[in-house]
């Protein structure tokens, strides 16, 4: 039994920062990373997908997927800020390794979102979540199963053997800055963000139960993260960066992220017949532990991020790296006459 909660402490800490699943492109899964994002954004629903392949020369590759979804509630739709609230829900999936051990979590998260200057907002969120835990453990393979030339496992392991499957409870609660300003130009805005917070999750950090009588928690996590957005002046470019710090139990990561951002298309100012279009390449770098060219295609109300992540560790003898790729679709605020319909879509305003 020793060895069976060796190894799946190992395979539960894939990612290098403990038992928690992971996305190398942070700002494609803000509710991952922060509950208090949940409905801060320049719009009123925001759908993400993504998906990541991990460690492909591995036999058994990792495979990690996500569905989110957020909105505002109360939000003015002319403009002016005012206190309002957001809502989301996520969902995440994860297959890992040959025992196929594997996650099922379904999140819901609730923010308050309150101006405190021009263009700046703090909110502050809860999230309730339900997570489904399995494994099949009779499919592993054990030192004691070496005949001298392969695995036999028809030999008795003397270990614990069967599928594995039990649910808990997870909670989490977060704080979060975001600051949006504009330099007035004659053909379009030129915008500066500025955006940090701190989560934590894994509050009450619920017990393992992969075998009866297993007293292992799922460890605390704290998240700290920031980052920043600026137009160029006069020029068609921007840049960007930012990072995320975890720290669960004795785990650590640092993610640094950064990009340059070609603008493809200018958007219409005033009228909002035209969105703008954006091309942007970049790096990120899990330190000590993988670095990801990255490509992102931005137009209008949607967003596309494909990384390629090489490992950087020991790890990089048996893997070929990681794919990731994420989709994006928000119902956003592009023009000075549009407004939220009646029935949540976008309407535009008789003049």
């Amino acid at each position: 039994m020793k060895h069976l909660l060796h190894i799946i402490s190992c395979i539960l800490c894939i990612n290098s920062f403990a038992q928690d699943i992971h996305f190398a492109q942070s700002t494609f899964v803000p509710q991952l990373i922060n509950p208090a994002t949940v409905g801060v954004f320049n719009g009123w629903e925001r759908i993400t997908l993504s998906n990541r392949n991990q460690w492909l020369g591995v036999d058994k590759s990792y495979m990690t997927s996500q569905f989110s979804f957020d909105l505002n509630l109360l939000k003015n739709d002319n403009g002016k800020q005012n206190s309002y609230l957001g809502l989301g829900m996520s969902f995440y999936n994860d297959i890992a390794g040959e025992g196929q051990f594997g996650i099922n979590q379904l999140n819901i998260a609730v923010s308050g979102i309150i101006p405190v200057a021009e263009g700046q907002t703090v909110s502050a969120a809860i999230q309730i979540g339900g997570v489904q835990r399995s494994g099949n453990i009779a499919s592993l393979s054990w030192g004691n199963q070496f005949n001298g030339t392969s695995f036999d496992q028809d030999i008795n392991s003397n270990e614990f053997s069967g599928n594995s499957s039990f649910f808990h409870e997870d909670f989490g609660a977060g704080i979060y800055y975001n600051y949006r300003g504009k330099k007035n130009a004659l053909v379009r805005n030129e915008i500066t963000k500025l955006y940090g917070g701190a989560a934590f999750f894994h509050i009450t950090q619920p017990r393992l139960k992969y075998s009866s009588g297993n007293q292992d928690k799922l460890n605390a996590k704290l998240i700290l993260h920031a980052g920043a957005e600026i137009d160029i002046p006069k020029s068609e470019w921007s840049s960007a960066a930012s990072f995320v710090f975890m720290n669960q139990g004795p785990h650590q990561q640092f993610l640094i992220n950064a990009m340059m951002k070609a603008r493809l298309r200018n958007g219409t100012k005033y009228s909002g017949i035209y969105s703008e279009s954006y091309f942007g390449f970049g790096l990120i770098h899990r330190l000590k532990d993988a670095i990801a060219p990255q490509l992102m295609l931005e137009f209008g109300s949607y967003k596309i991020g494909l990384l390629y992540e090489l490992a950087v560790s020991q790890i990089s003898q048996a893997s070929f790296g990681g794919f990731e790729i994420s989709l994006q679709w928000a119902n956003t605020r592009n023009a000075l006459f549009k407004s939220r319909g009646s029935k949540g879509f976008i309407k535009t305003r008789n003049m």
